[in-house]
């Protein structure tokens, strides 16, 4: 008959489960350290993986039509939210001084930070030309300066689509 008694540091918690820690190191390869980082945000979605990239295809594009018409043809784009929380909310609209408030809907506001072209900073600077910018708007043609919040807006519970336009736009002599 063989037994042994073994004996070791033990430590309870709350629910009288029992620890025995296992100090190895002083054995090679049987330690580490885990550096653990992140942030705690209120928000009421997230942003599906979807559209935390996206490539938005333009086209061709004649400069016969922008010298004609000014813009070529707004270009539809949309960012998914998922998991909004139904939760009270209430966010100002700088621009207005109004205020969007649900008690059920959680509310977000969008902003686009882009290079701009100087001294018109409401434009996204095209790299490689002169004379053309693209322009960010809502689906009702509200242009969205770049850097500045967007409208407030209601959502409802679930997922959520928020769809935006890119246009091309003439912004002078086209070089």
């Amino acid at each position: 008959v063989l037994s042994t008694i073994v004996s070791a540091p033990s430590l309870a918690d709350n629910n009288n489960n029992i620890y025995r820690p296992v100090d190895n190191w002083n054995v090679d390869g049987q330690h580490g350290v885990v550096y653990v980082k992140g942030s705690l945000t209120e928000s009421p979605c997230h942003l599906a993986m979807t559209s935390s990239y996206q490539t938005v295809e333009m086209g061709n594009l004649d400069t016969g039509t922008l010298q004609h018409n000014g813009k070529g043809v707004p270009i539809p784009f949309q960012i998914e939210l998922e998991d909004c929380l139904e939760t009270a909310s209430r966010l100002q609209n700088i621009q207005t001084g109004m205020t969007a408030w649900s008690s059920t809907q959680p509310a977000v506001k969008i902003r686009f930070v882009a290079p701009t072209i100087p001294f018109n900073p409401d434009f996204i600077r095209v790299t490689g030309v002169q004379g053309l910018g693209l322009a960010v708007t809502t689906p009702g043609g509200t242009l969205l300066p770049m850097g500045q919040d967007s409208e407030p807006h209601l959502l409802p519970s679930g997922q959520s689509q928020l769809t935006y336009y890119v246009t091309p736009v003439r912004t002078g002599q086209l070089v």
